[in-house]
């Protein structure tokens, strides 16, 4: 048998370049915990495995962080560091939606905003029992349907108008972190069918301005001069009447108002623009607010709980603001709002008092505002029940 050579054989092979030797071009690393019951700064921070003395006294003596800043179980707090390990942003993410970002800079830590990524979504639904079930069902949030019944409070009272087979379809911005869902913003267009009849609302902001309104398709103000109802949601519990047996004093008498019965604390919207003309107690109605309106109109709200901070008689108001708190003082059996409209003096019922349009599209603006929505009536026509109509 030949005896077999062995040599050794060398030679280069060509590998790819490495990107960068440096350990810093590796990127970053994130972290996140829920907070829980009875969570304090510092004992996140450790389940976070973060040991920073700087970070540490910025969160628990900052006098601006104490007053921004409140940790509530459920909210979320994300920490961002490098290569090292070293913390350079936490991110405050609460349950409502609200983000804060600390940020390390050459002057130390700071608290700012954090910035978000805009994007459109689009929700539809078919309401079966109620609109916040259609919500859930279909991911949308419950903020989202607030404002829904906000936009078209002129158009609809959602406190008794709503049926079942009612359908809806809504394209609306939503705030996104790191490419993560954190929350819905405003929304953009919408179109709600309510026994048979169809309501559409358009976004529409003036560029000479900066105001944002909502407004039909041919550019009519969605807004009244009056909302249909004082309450988001609500149930009447007694109507207008000129007979009505009244449920403390017993005795038959007019009712010369509506009654929404919601629980304690439940917000009360001012229906128009104007100037409170009256706050304080008023005999039966107890706690008791009048608002003056333009045209010899003005409003009641009775049984309050409690009244917005910062109001008094002479304050100006806009429709819609927060100006009470459902409650059952005065001459009540429980909690609920009286509500009163006067024209010239005297009662009428609210659901029939006539309620001027609100200002429309200016016509230098129309065409503007007609092509935002053919594109919002493109988006919205992808929902299901829309295109099969």
């Amino acid at each position: 048998m030949s005896s077999i050579e062995q040599r050794k054989v060398s030679r280069t092979i060509d590998l790819p370049p490495i990107a960068s030797e440096k350990l810093s071009d590796v990127g970053f690393f994130v972290r996140e915990e829920i907070v829980k019951r009875g969570d304090t700064f510092t004992s996140v921070l450790g389940r976070l495995k973060i040991d920073n003395n700087e970070l540490s006294r910025f969160l628990i003596s900052s006098t601006a962080v104490k007053k921004k800043l409140k940790l509530k179980a459920g909210d979320s707090i994300r920490s961002i560091g490098d290569h090292n390990g070293a913390v350079t942003k936490i991110t405050m993410l609460s349950r409502n939606g609200n983000v804060i970002d600390i940020l390390l800079t050459d002057a130390g830590f700071i608290m700012a905003p954090a910035e978000f990524e805009s994007r459109q979504l689009l929700g539809s639904g078919s309401i079966q029992s109620s609109l916040y079930r259609a919500l859930d069902k279909n991911g949308i949030s419950e903020k989202l349907g607030s404002e829904m019944a906000e936009i078209l409070s002129s158009e609809i009272d959602f406190n008794r108008d709503i049926r079942s087979g009612d359908q809806f379809a809504i394209l609306y911005s939503a705030n996104y972190l790191d490419n993560v869902y954190i929350s819905s913003g405003q929304i953009q267009a919408l179109e709600f069918i309510n026994d048979g009849e169809t309501h559409r609302a358009y976004l529409f902001k003036d560029p000479k301005n900066n105001r944002s309104g909502y407004y039909t398709e041919d550019g009519q103000n969605i807004k009244n001069t009056f909302l249909r109802s004082p309450l988001k949601f609500s149930r009447i519990t007694s109507g207008f009447s000129k007979r009505r047996l009244h449920p403390v004093l017993k005795k038959w008498r007019s009712h010369k108002g509506v009654d929404y019965g919601a629980t304690t604390g439940t917000p009360i919207m001012a229906s128009g623009k104007g100037i409170i003309r009256y706050l304080g107690t008023k005999g039966a109605y107890g706690r008791f607010i009048e608002i003056r309106h333009s045209n010899g109109i003005s409003t009641r709200y009775a049984h309050l709980s409690k009244y917005a901070k910062k109001l008094k008689k002479g304050s100006k108001v806009d429709q819609g603001q927060i100006i009470g708190y459902v409650g059952k003082s005065g001459l009540a059996t429980g909690p609920h709002l009286h509500y009163e409209f006067l024209v010239n003096g005297s009662q009428v019922d609210p659901s029939k008092a006539v309620m001027p349009p609100g200002p429309p599209i200016s016509k230098d603006l129309i065409n503007d505002f007609r092509l935002q929505v053919i594109a919002a009536k493109l988006l919205l026509a992808k929902q299901d029940f829309i295109a099969g109509k």
